[in-house]
């Protein structure tokens, strides 16, 4: 399995990850388990969540450990803790990840973050000052890093950035008819992949003006 950039950036340090929709905390949590084997992992929630992580997570082989309680958790040094709507900040493991609805105030050695909804099942993990982000797209009960596009789509935004390095400023017209002669598509077809892209925001439009968002 392709180890997921995400659990790069989440496996070292402490963090603290908001959305305001909880079924994609619980499949990125669930995902995150599976790829940091493996190390030991502590998942702690309350009964419902903790029984619904449970069903996502399976059998853990031996190196996961579910728990309501924080405190009685035992949980050691060397390892990586989940917690779901828990505000687990002063656990003794060397990585602590907070997923949560509410927005909770955390010590400054946390690092927030954001999964932003972008349409529906795909989304993106933003951190604040930082240009980057990961887009995540829910397929089934997978969580998949990508681009959220489809290949068209994504040609598409090659043919405006490439544009826009050749031609400099483009209109909103010129990136349709861009689209339109260089995939061979329809103007009304031209007008949804562009909308896809602003709407993900690879693009923004300003006074009538295309730019990278």
């Amino acid at each position: 399995m392709g180890y997921l950039r995400l659990a790069g950036i989440l496996s070292a340090g402490r963090h603290i990850v908001y959305s305001t929709d909880l079924n994609i905390l619980l499949k990125l949590a669930a995902m995150l388990v599976d790829e940091l084997k493996p190390r030991v992992v502590y998942v702690i929630a309350e009964g419902e969540l903790l029984g619904l992580l449970a069903g996502m997570i399976g059998e853990g082989g031996g190196r996961v450990f579910l728990a309501e309680d924080a405190e009685g958790a035992g949980v050691l040094g060397d390892s990586v803790a989940l917690c779901i709507n828990k505000p687990c900040f002063s656990l003794p493991s060397s990585s602590i990840i907070v997923f949560t609805t509410q927005r909770i105030r955390a010590p400054g050695s946390f690092t927030r973050h954001y999964l932003r909804r972008l349409e529906w099942g795909v989304y993106a993990f933003e951190t604040p000052g930082e240009a980057w982000r990961v887009v995540l797209t829910v397929k089934g009960s997978r969580v998949v890093e990508g681009t959220g596009l489809t290949p068209v789509e994504e040609k598409a935004l090659d043919l405006i950035k490439n544009a826009m390095l050749e031609y400099g400023e483009l209109k909103v017209g010129d990136a349709l008819f861009i689209i339109e002669r260089g995939l061979g598509v329809s103007r009304d077809a031209a007008r949804k992949i562009f909308s896809k892209l602003v709407s993900i925001r690879y693009l923004r439009v300003r006074g009538g003006v295309v730019e990278l968002a």
